[in-house]
């Protein structure tokens, strides 16, 4: 009979055993994995690579895509030309690439004269990041500013943009302006905030006065025009958004010494804002205004700025996904061919709906948890019951936190590539069942940091005695499966606090949330800096192998909320003392939790939808003869990585067609039982400590087919480093005369002869540095690395000094020396798989 031990160096282990009688045969090797259908991501993916083709294949000689559409952007030269090229840079396209290259020369020789060309002009060349067209940026933002009507410059009321000659304003070319100075604006052109406090103005005096049905904004502000435009809308709550983002100073009046704001939660576009979410959440469709596609491309923008996966009760880039994905010609690339009118401009319509898929689909890095009573009006509207007079809500007394911490960590964390956060709010979803809970945590997934923070109790948090609501089953739910929670009381406020702390005893019961010593990982993940010391009394919640809670009692969201306190690049660092230092401490401290929560590993792209296991789903079919695994307990700590062998049983049925158990049993190294067991895993974090009885009883399943597979656990360097000492001395006890030594890429396990022929050659790990006293900072791909011991020629002990456990349950951390969940899967498989073919 042939046994697999798999043993994960953790003191406190747990094995995987398999319950499978021994056949006289040789165990035949499982069917090559299969490939599943193409998913969303994927085409997706497919349809902007083909779009772009498209795009490029139409420029003209002289760089510019003008002249192909005919009698819809008439005297608008450039307009086509720069909104193409907007599509390219936001798909990839490099500005140094001879397509994009031609078209930024082309556009540099432009000058303005229509609002929309001009918008479009700025917002390409932010995009581009070129330096030398600063000074194209500035002039643009400065010409939309005196072009505005009414405004003189901001002397008078600004009026809104229309084409040049006309005195009414249309909030089509009013969306454009205001894009192309925003724009200006991220770009580093100098913009006033009384510019910004203008357009904010404007846009609450031309919304639908206030009643239980209005909300809406019309194409022209004229009494002529009476009629509601959802285009216009959009433009509208998108035009409060950006006006209140380029605002320099915040309304908030926060004190920098204690990060406690005045005006907390206050901000004057609350009610326009919310009223227009609300209409167009009741009315909400692609196919709206005389452009499905400039439609599609204006939601993009809302939910992207707005931070809302739902508008309404719609999904919104999940479902446009399939909308523009069903609309694309399959042989040419191109959308619109299906259309009439300017949605037959097959330039114009690609162009727009690859702006849709390529920036919304940008990798969420952060979502923020909204909470709090609400009531769903039936329609596709909602409202939030506990607001203060002032709009204020409680889960968002901070409008730019989320947005300002992802924009921060995607220029100094992960080096400029482009991230994005959302606002996670379960309350807009009929989630009444394990099932859906199972399937909202793996879109939630995506997303490797849940922010939650605010004022007062969190009605969601159940009594004692009470079982867990929707939301903390979501929330306890994402966490066991890789996900991480930051949290902070705003303004540091105490009732917050005592609901949070709470909230944490009841989702997780047996481990608690307790002051990070000074010594833990997040204070040096990424910056290493004294001033990080001001924020002491950092609480943390450890599961297993690592910290997957961290919350701040004290004040920090009151700085994330402003750019001022934001370090960057050729900004001088703020020296104690100075009225923003705390608040440059506060940004790099989410700088080290967000590098410690992700080990600097990007998240996926937005759709990507993890596939998580039922614990509690009754097994397929008859179990007897089925790849059963067992958990080997070593000493006497909780249960480690207690998902690791039920997420490898469901990866080897899902991919490899095996028939597996996915349920497992604690077994200790000398239980008597153990030889019933094909398969043991044992995942270590401190120095193994086995008895005769321990040792003799796995040696003599070895003796007789067994395998064992080691791996050391994320617990940090030092103890990685005692419980590799540990399990070498151990397996010197078993096998004193055969050392463990490095399985060759050509061996069997690792070159694809036990899973049909896909070779393992290259996995994603972190390591030891190269003075070797502490982890790499970030994943890189290696060649894999397996140690073992071979008697009579197969491999009865197998060794990753290199976790895969904690891998193997999604989690993350920048102190753990290990691989991520892809490799950790395939390695573990590649183990399991020899273990049935020998």
């Amino acid at each position: 009979m042939f046994r697999l031990l798999l043993l994960t160096g953790l003191a406190a282990a747990i094995g995987v055993v398999v319950m499978i009688p021994a056949p006289a045969a040789a165990v035949q090797p499982p069917p090559a994995p299969s490939k599943p259908d193409e998913d969303l991501v994927n085409k997706v993916r497919v349809a902007i690579r083909s779009g772009v083709k498209y795009l490029t294949g139409k420029q003209k000689a002289g760089g510019d895509w003008e002249g192909l559409v005919l009698n819809f952007l008439a005297d608008m030269e450039g307009g086509a030309t720069a909104l193409v090229t907007l599509a390219l840079l936001n798909c990839g396209e490099k500005p140094d690439d001879p397509v994009v290259a031609k078209a930024l020369t082309y556009l540099r020789k432009l000058e303005p004269r229509k609002t929309y060309v001009v918008g479009l002009q700025n917002m390409v060349f932010a995009e581009a990041r070129e330096p030398k067209d600063l000074v194209i940026i500035q002039r643009n933002a400065d010409w939309l500013i005196d072009r505005a009507i009414g405004y003189g410059g901001g002397a008078g009321q600004l009026g809104g943009w229309s084409y040049p000659g006309n005195t009414v304003a249309d909030n089509s070319n009013t969306q454009y302006a205001l894009l192309g100075l925003y724009a200006a604006k991220q770009a580093g052109a100098r913009i006033e905030d009384r510019h910004w406090k203008a357009i904010q103005e404007y846009y609450t005096r031309t919304q639908a006065k206030p009643t239980p049905t209005t909300g809406f904004w019309k194409y022209h502000n004229a009494n002529y025009d009476n009629s509601a435009s959802f285009t216009m809308s959009v433009a509208g709550v998108c035009g409060l958004v950006i006006a209140g983002m380029g605002l320099d100073q915040s309304g908030q009046q926060l004190d920098p010494a204690t990060g406690v704001a005045a005006n907390c939660g206050v901000y004057d576009e609350n009610d326009a804002v919310a009223r227009g979410m609300n209409w167009i959440g009741a009315n909400f469709s692609f196919e709206q205004g005389k452009s499905i596609y400039y439609n599609v491309y204006g939601i993009e923008r809302l939910g992207r700025l707005s931070g809302q996966r739902f508008i309404g009760k719609y999904d919104w880039y999940r479902e446009g996904c399939t909308f523009l994905i069903a609309d694309q010609d399959p042989q040419t690339g191109s959308f619109g061919v299906k259309h009439k009118g300017i949605d037959g401009a097959e330039v114009l319509s690609t162009a727009f709906a690859l702006l849709f898929l390529s920036k919304g689909r940008t990798p969420v890095l952060v979502s923020k948890f909204a909470w709090g009573d609400f009531q769903d009006r039936g329609n596709g509207s909602f409202r939030e019951v506990n607001a203060t007079p002032a709009g204020a809500v409680n889960w968002n007394r901070k409008h730019n936190d989320a947005r300002h911490l992802v924009t921060f960590a995607s220029r100094e964390l992960f080096k400029g590539v482009p991230l994005s956060w959302q606002v996670y709010d379960v309350r807009r979803q009929n989630i009444d069942t394990d099932e859906k809970i199972l399937a909202e945590v793996g879109v939630l997934l995506q997303s490797p940091v849940l922010y939650l923070n605010g004022h007062g109790k969190l009605p969601f948090v159940g009594l004692p005695g009470e079982g867990l609501s929707t939301q903390e089953k979501i929330l306890q739910k994402y966490v066991d499966e890789g996900g991480f929670i930051l949290a902070e009381a705003c303004c540091g406020d105490e009732e917050f606090t005592g609901s949070f702390r709470t909230l944490m005893k009841r989702i997780f019961p047996s481990n608690d949330l307790r002051r990070l010593p000074d010594t833990h990982a997040v204070w040096t993940a990424f910056y290493r800096d004294e001033g990080l010391a001001q924020f002491a009394g950092l609480e943390g919640l450890e599961k297993g192998c690592r910290t997957v809670v961290v919350f701040s009692p004290k004040p920090l969201a009151g700085y994330w909320e402003e750019d001022r306190f934001m370090p960057a690049p050729g900004k001088p660092a703020a020296k104690p003392g100075d009225p923003t230092y705390r608040g440059e401490m506060a940004y790099k401290l989410a700088g080290n939790v967000i590098a410690y929560a992700t080990g600097l590993e990007l998240p996926k792209p937005k759709l990507t939808t993890a596939k998580l296991v039922d614990p509690n789903a009754p097994e397929r079919g008859v179990l007897r003869g089925h790849f059963a695994a067992a958990q080997l307990k070593v000493g006497g700590d909780a249960e480690p990585a207690p998902a690791a062998m039920r997420n490898l049983m469901a990866y080897l049925r899902d991919t490899y067609r095996l028939d597996v158990t996915l349920k497992k049993e604690l077994l200790f190294p000398g239980d008597e039982t153990l030889f019933k067991f094909k398969f043991m895993y044992l995942h270590g974090r401190k120095a193994l400590n086995l008895d005769g009885n321990d040792v003799e009883n796995l040696k003599s399943n070895l003796q007789t087919g067994g395998l064992l597979f080691a791996d050391a656990g994320c617990n940090g360097f030092a103890a990685w480093q005692t419980f590799d000492a540990s399990f070498r001395a151990m397996c010197k006890k078993l096998y004193p005369d055969s050392p463990l030594q490095v399985i060759p890429a050509t061996d069997p396990l690792l070159s694809g002869k036990m899973n049909g022929g896909t070779a393992l050659t290259t996995v994603r790990c972190r390591r030891e540095r190269a003075d070797g006293k502490g982890p790499e900072a970030e994943m890189r791909n290696y060649a894999p690395y397996l140690e073992g011991i071979k008697i009579d020629g197969r491999w009865v002990i197998v060794y990753s000094k290199y976790d895969v456990g904690c891998a193997l349950e999604g989690h993350k951390a920048s102190d753990c020396m290990g691989h991520d969940k892809e490799s950790a899967l395939r390695l573990a498989a590649a183990v399991a798989l020899y273990s049935l073919k020998r």
